[in-house]
């Protein structure tokens, strides 16, 4: 039989390794946070997605109704497909532009100059993103500054009507979204070691090569991380679609917003609600296993 001094020893460490009570306390304000804003208000979401409208008002008689309507229905099938057609068109665009800016701050622009990059960058975002949807307003309209360019330098005789389309909307995707996935991509390019890259160039690889096998693997964790911000982002965009994609095709959010603000069926705005947190779960899940995947690989090479 083991002696007492033993198994008070066993029982100290057991104790030691127990959580102290001051990381409750520390992780209490941000769960309460989460548990009140986020988890009680989707879980009251999906309640309600169950319930039906009658005379304006909710009525606890629990149904299928809302999603047979949306999964039967042309409008809200085609009003999806296209919101999740601009959500990843956006993520390529996003990532394709980043890509060289992002390794021009990290490998071409000097160490010194980088932060002030950085915060050129991120200025933008000082400015309310109201009110740079509004300035592309502007810039795109067919007497804005875009068309003004392109006729002061003879290339077009009419405008070119791009306001109120889906290309406007995927500029101001585009621009709202590409600096999260620059900043995203130069913090995986900043990581990498250099020794491999001069290694790539003793070995007699170009800058084309040396980019594909080493710099470009690497950065992929950053990569499908920028891609879920975009595409989460976009997907559950309202304000972009609606002043610069002009609402005459709706996307996805604005049908909920048509809903609330048109029929006043709040049930069906939920089950529409319901229906786009499900697909950014399923779409986030099969992002973080690609990034499992890329970083076990990586780890056991």
């Amino acid at each position: 039989m083991p002696d007492q001094s033993s198994f008070k020893i066993e029982k100290m460490v057991k104790f030691r390794n127990f959580p102290p009570i001051r990381f409750f306390v520390g992780i209490l304000p941000i769960s309460l946070w989460e548990i009140i804003f986020f988890m009680l208000p989707v879980l009251l979401i999906f309640i309600v997605s169950f319930l039906i409208v009658k005379e304006l008002r909710l009525v606890f008689q629990w149904t299928l109704a809302n999603y047979t309507d949306i999964f039967s229905k042309t409008p809200y099938w085609v009003a999806y497909v296209r919101s999740f057609r601009l959500a990843l068109t956006a993520v390529v665009l996003s990532a394709v532009l980043a890509y060289p800016l992002a390794y021009a701050i990290a490998f071409v622009v000097p160490a010194r100059f980088r932060r002030l990059l950085m915060v050129a960058m991120i200025l933008p975002f000082w400015t309310n993103y109201l009110i740079r949807a509004y300035s592309w307003q502007i810039i795109l309209a067919n007497n804005g500054l875009f068309n003004e360019i392109l006729k002061v330098l003879n290339i077009i005789e009419t405008p070119i009507s791009i306001l109120y389309t889906h290309v406007a909307t995927e500029v101001g995707f585009t621009h709202f979204y590409m600096v999260l996935m620059t900043m995203l991509l130069y913090s995986s390019m900043d990581a990498i070691n250099r020794n491999l890259m001069e290694a790539a160039r003793d070995l007699g690889a170009g800058k084309l090569r040396t980019f594909f096998e080493i710099i470009f693997p690497l950065s992929l964790p950053g990569l499908i991380v920028g891609s879920i911000f975009v595409f989460i982002m976009s997907f559950g965009d309202f304000v972009a679609p609606s002043i610069l994609g002009g609402g005459k095709k709706p996307v996805f959010t604005q049908m909920v917003v048509d809903e609330i603000q048109g029929t006043v069926n709040l049930s069906m705005a939920s089950a529409l609600a319901v229906i786009m947190v499900v697909t950014i779960l399923i779409v986030l899940i099969l992002f973080l296993r690609r990034v499992e995947s890329i970083t076990a690989g990586s780890s056991t090479g």
